[in-house]
């Protein structure tokens, strides 16, 4: 082990010799590959890194046998703790050293991290997300949907945003009907290692729920759950007002609700390579007594190669008290897709 450090370590000073003694952070793969670049972010069991030969990588946490970042992160662990400061090399294979701070040093498995949040200035080291289209059916109707969705997630030493955006159309007779639209925008304040206030903005349209659109503001605080190696799960709750309008015209007053949200990821990297978002929502209806509306989504993502993955995206929607004319109260559909992520 010395031995490979020892190896490792002179590789990585030739290199920064050869490129104008720029500091460079390193991977150290157990098969034996070696990555010098610029490391841009950590989550869900991933690291990513700007390669200084093979350009941004994706490398899989359990892969990594020695990681060196030179750059201050916000570090978060499986054990709901936030630490700042470096990474270094450790003399145990998988291990990591975090330099906090305050000067001290603390050792920590490669794989108990459960996030890394760049703190330098650099938009584009903390944003990731996926692009997918396909194919879809839903229940509002009996001929091929297309679909289109796209997330973005950015983070900061403070808050952490999310962006979300999902379109399915149907096309008959030449003409082409916005059938089901969500677009969402979270953001959210770590208040302590398990406690955060949460923000959202949403709007969405649903013709067979008669939504024509509605507009949606939450407030509230949440709690993560659990956070394990391979997977989390996150709850919301607070206060959300709206104003909706049905495809006949008709606007509605001003709406408040009581939400109960569930954010669950999971993600296996070996033998298949899978991962799980779900999004489970119900809204108890303040200003109209007895309304409950129930919005579900979820997504399984499998790996073809590299960076694409297909995709099987079920959604629910259901609606207690739709708008007038409304000829159900119940909405589902399944979305087939191809997805790129980055």
């Amino acid at each position: 082990m010395i031995r490979t450090i020892f190896i490792f370590t002179l590789a990585v000073s030739c290199f920064s010799t050869r490129s104008f003694c720029q500091t460079k952070d390193s991977i150290l793969l157990f098969n034996g590959g070696v990555l010098i670049g610029e490391v841009q972010r950590l989550s869900l069991g991933s690291i990513s890194i700007d390669d200084i030969d093979l350009k941004m990588l994706n490398i899989k946490l359990f892969r990594i046998k020695t990681l060196i970042i030179h750059e201050r992160f916000k570090i978060e662990t499986i054990e709901k703790k936030i630490y700042y400061g470096t990474l270094r090399t450790s003399d145990r294979e998988g291990w990591v050293d975090i330099h906090l701070d305050d000067g001290n040093i603390l050792p920590v498995h490669i794989t108990r991290i459960y996030q890394l949040t760049s703190i330098d200035n650099n938009i584009l080291k903390r944003l990731n997300g996926n692009i997918s289209a396909g194919l879809s059916f839903t229940k509002s109707s009996n001929i091929g949907q297309v679909n289109f969705n796209a997330s973005i997630q950015f983070a900061t030493q403070l808050f952490d945003y999310q962006l979300s955006v999902t379109s399915i159309g149907s096309i008959d007779s030449g003409k082409y009907s916005r059938d089901n639209e969500n677009v969402i925008f979270i953001t959210s304040y770590d208040l302590t290692p398990t406690w955060f206030i949460s923000g959202a903005a949403q709007y969405q349209r649903n013709l067979e729920l008669s939504i024509s659109r509605r507009y949606l503001f939450m407030l509230g605080i949440g709690n993560k759950l659990i956070i394990k190696k391979n997977m989390r799960l996150l709850a919301t709750t607070g206060m959300t007002f709206s104003q909706e309008k049905s495809i006949e015209g008709v606007s509605s007053d001003l709406l408040f609700e009581l939400p109960v949200m569930f954010q669950f990821n999971f993600y296996q990297f070996r033998n298949p390579d899978i991962q799980i978002s779900s999004t489970q929502t119900v809204y108890f209806g303040i200003s109209q007594n007895g309304r409950i509306r129930y919005d579900g989504s979820t997504n399984f993502s499998w790996q073809l190669i590299r960076y694409f993955y297909l995709n099987l995206s079920p959604y629910t929607n259901f609606d207690s008290h739709p708008p007038a004319g409304s000829g159900s109260n119940f909405d589902f559909g399944i979305v087939f897709g191809l997805s790129y992520k980055f």
